[in-house]
């Protein structure tokens, strides 16, 4: 039998699937140059050249931001009432070595491929929404209008939201790997396949830090601004620095989110998950609607008039399929779980009480829909924060500061920012979007004075 010649053969893949136009060269600073994908082409699809390459250690920092929860507490008084809590909430970031992204970007992509087949075959091709190559042009408020549409078509239906706690940092590996075959259609892993998944869950990493902190000893603090760098260090001097600050993720469970291999493994992960969940939804109702965004799912089952009748049962059997999959790395916690039940064009909690539906950044209360709070307090504050760094420019040249790229990004003239579009892009035709559905959507309204507050903050000088 002719031994296959690389991934692509073994899995039928015409290089046409490949958008290859989608690999762009980045820009940041890392063990490796940065090189062209044309040189890199040949090389990601020699299975021979896979299984011998030496995979370079990712950078590593994390983000630390404020999450805002909000927590039930009783009074003096006994009065249970609702207050807001902040939490810290860290990120990890990994990023790869130039070639490195490369080769998980298209072993992502052909992955991917065999996951679309795999997903229509097996009838969980319509449950996973994200990072999926075979949506194209479609985005959270599509989604987002899909599950909302789906839910006003009933009198009365049971919505169950949850998400996974710390999801790419408690993916199994066995698990993943065992899927993976399946998905793939093969006994075992190909040496390739072998050599980028171990890789990819047994990743090492050096801190960013230590690697700022080696380039200021080199160049001094000064000349470190102002020296332009191919790569951080010459492989000479890695081969010393490695030594001391390489670390290795030893646990049998975690993939670093970000890399372009780790997308597709979320959803290749689920697939008993998701065909065992929509199984149980279809058996409560027929119409019943199953959608998971990466780690955020949401489930409708429409109900009979004792609806609320059905919550503590329904909420039960979900978190008794949920437990199943522990070991897999699927944890969900009490304050990720929300029930609401739609009746009579409202939204209500399990108390029966007034409430909101909050799914992929829109909220509704039955009658309005809005973007989240949270959203746009994220928009404003970055575009404020670019307007204060345009102001300070002009300030200091006497010139006027550069406004450009600052109102491409955050307001209506940069409609079709590099053909993506931006936030104020997105909510206008998200609110185009959402005015199909039985109620009034706001968020227009929300987005209409975002000129006014950029601009004034862009061309007005604040003493702080």
């Amino acid at each position: 039998m002719k031994q296959s010649n690389g991934p692509r053969e073994l899995h039928n893949l015409p290089s046409s699937e490949i958008n290859w136009a989608s690999y762009e060269p980045k820009n940041y600073l890392h063990f490796d140059r940065r090189i062209d994908v044309e040189y890199m082409k040949s090389k990601v699809q020699d299975k021979q050249w896979i299984t011998s390459y030496a995979f370079l250690p990712s950078l590593h920092f994390d983000i630390t931001f404020n999450k805002y929860v909000t927590v039930k507490r009783a009074n003096e008084k006994g009065i249970i009432i609702k207050q807001k809590e902040k939490k810290k909430k860290v990120r990890k970031i990994f990023y790869a070595a130039h070639k490195d992204s490369y080769i998980y970007k298209y072993y992502g992509d052909v992955l991917n491929n065999a996951y679309n087949e795999y997903a229509t075959k097996t009838r969980i091709d319509n449950i996973a929404v994200a990072y999926r190559n075979n949506k194209k042009g479609k985005n959270s408020a599509d989604f987002a209008f899909e599950v909302f549409n789906h839910m006003f078509n009933f009198e009365q239906a049971v919505v169950i939201s949850m998400d996974f706690t710390s999801f790419f940092d408690k993916i199994s590996h066995k698990k993943l790997k065992q899927n993976i075959k399946r998905v793939l259609g093969q006994e075992t892993l190909p040496e390739d396949w072998y050599k980028v998944f171990r890789n990819l869950t047994k990743y090492t990493y050096i801190e960013k830090n230590a690697t700022e902190d080696f380039l200021k000893k080199k160049y001094g603090i000064k000349k470190r601004k102002k020296v332009h760098l191919s790569r951080i260090m010459e492989p000479h001097e890695f081969r010393d620095f490695k030594r001391c600050h390489i670390q290795i993720n030893k646990n049998e469970y975690g993939i670093p989110q970000g890399s372009g291999m780790s997308a597709v493994c979320s959803n290749v992960h689920l697939i008993d998950f998701d065909r065992e969940l929509a199984q149980w939804a279809k058996q409560k109702h027929p119409n019943a609607l199953y959608r998971r965004y990466c780690d955020d799912l949401i489930l409708i089952i429409p109900v009979s008039n004792d609806g609320e009748g059905s919550f503590h049962e329904i909420k039960k059997e979900i978190i008794g399929i949920v437990e199943k999959y522990k070991e897999d790395g699927l944890i969900i916690q009490d304050e990720k779980t929300e029930m609401r039940l739609y009746k009579n064009k409202s939204i209500l909690n399990e108390n029966m009480e007034a409430a909101t539906l909050d799914y992929l950044g829109f909220v509704t209360d039955g009658r309005f829909m809005r973007i989240r709070e949270k959203s746009l307090f994220k928009y404003y504050t970055r575009a404020y924060r670019k307007a204060k760094t345009s102001r300070r420019i002009s300030y200091a040249t006497k010139r006027p500061g550069p406004r450009k790229e600052l109102y491409d990004l955050y307001t209506h003239l940069g409609y079709d920012y590099k053909y993506y579009g931006n936030f104020i892009s997105y909510a206008y035709k998200a609110h185009a979007l959402m005015n199909n559905l039985p109620t009034n959507s706001l968020i227009r309204k929300q987005i209409k004075r975002h000129w006014y507050k950029v601009h004034k903050r862009a061309t007005t000088r604040y003493d702080s």
